[in-house]
This record gives structure tokens, sequence and C-alpha cells, in this order.
């Protein structure tokens, strides 16, 4: 091979590598995960509310699964559902009844099936047992 034709195919090659890195990222994202807290912390027993901040609509980038990771809590890695698109205002909501008492990861991931997208999650703490009266939630003992 003359140095012509190497030079010709090292330019192609670098050509491909500089548009594989200019071109943009997929832009969907999880942009953040929220739990509605009470003043009093979070119960097992009780239902909170998880948003989910997302950049790119569900039906385009995939759903959004909430799941339990880390921490020292039995469950770990357990998916809990999957949270509802709300296209009006860009978020997931997802409504959550803790199982264990602990600190624990809630992660939120948007993806499509063989496809991952993003994921992100918030560290929350169950201070203890609840009872559920409809409107707010009774702490045990």
């Amino acid at each position: 091979m003359n140095a012509r034709t190497r030079r010709f195919g090292f330019a192609v090659m670098l050509g491909a590598v500089t548009a594989v890195l200019a071109a943009p990222n997929a832009t969907a994202a999880v942009t953040g995960v929220n739990v509605e807290q009470p003043a009093e912390g979070l119960r097992t027993g009780c239902s909170y509310t998880v948003t989910v901040g997302v950049d790119a609509p569900v039906p385009e980038a995939g759903e959004v699964t909430i799941g339990i990771s880390g921490g020292s809590v039995p469950g770990n890695g357990k998916q809990l559902g999957v949270a509802v698109y709300h296209p009006e205002n860009g978020t997931a909501t997802f409504e959550w009844t803790p199982e264990y008492i602990g600190r624990q990861n809630l992660v939120a991931q948007q993806f499509k099936p063989g496809q991952y997208t993003s994921t992100d999650y918030i560290t929350v703490e169950v201070v203890g047992r609840g009872l559920n009266t409809g409107s707010s939630c009774l702490p045990l003992p």
C-alpha cells in the first residue's frame, strides 16, 4: 500500500471518528428524582409520591421504572413498577409505599426494551412504621 492510500484511509477514519464524537448524545435523560417527605419522615405502610423529571417524552425515550437499590434494607434491586408519564410538565410519577425501615436508594430508569437510556436516584431514610389514615400517615411505635 502506498503512502497516498494510507493517508487517505487515515483521513477517512479520522473523519468518521470525529463525526461520531461530534454527534449529539442521546438526549433522553432522567433529570431528577424527588419524594414528597412529610416533616415526621417517611414510614412503612404509608404512600408517597415519587416524581421523576424526564427531558424526552416517554413514548420516544422509553418508559420510566422505579426500583430500590443500595442501602442496608432487604429488597435491594427490587423493581417497584412503572411510573405514569405526564407530558404537560415532563414528569413521571409513582406512588410508593415503603416496605422496609432504613436508608435506601429509589432509582428511576428510563429505557426502551433492549436499550438503556438513563438513570438517577435519591437516597431516602424510612424512619419507622406508619398507618395510612387516607389523608395522613399516623406514626406507629
